[in-house]
């Protein structure tokens, strides 16, 4: 998934407003909202199991972002799901994230 980043968007205004940064937490916010539109899906964020982030976004300095899900596992009830999502901008990896979620049926 490319994703365009809006620089004037309240968030950068916030964080921070001389050196903007993408939060860690929009970015795993955005994760989830990729993942339930690919799945058609409601789903719930259980647990960060892992997230490493690499490298800062600016969104003065990158256009753009890439989702790449690079994997999906469920369990066999089909009610918790695991990915893996490694974010990057060009050829820099920005983030890699592990979680887990719960899906609602």
């Amino acid at each position: 998934f490319l994703l365009l980043l809006n620089r004037e968007s309240i968030i950068y205004k916030a964080h921070f407003p001389e050196q903007p940064i993408t939060p860690g937490v929009c970015i795993i916010q955005i994760a989830s909202e990729l993942l339930a539109g690919l799945l058609s899906k409601e789903v719930r964020l259980a647990e960060v199991v892992n997230a490493k982030f690499l490298s800062v976004i600016n969104p003065v300095e990158t256009e753009s972002v890439t989702y790449t899900i690079t994997k999906l596992t469920s369990d066999a009830s089909g009610k918790t799901l695991k990915t893996a999502v490694v974010v990057s901008a060009e050829e820099v990896i920005c983030a890699k994230l592990s979680l887990l979620y719960s899906i609602d049926e």
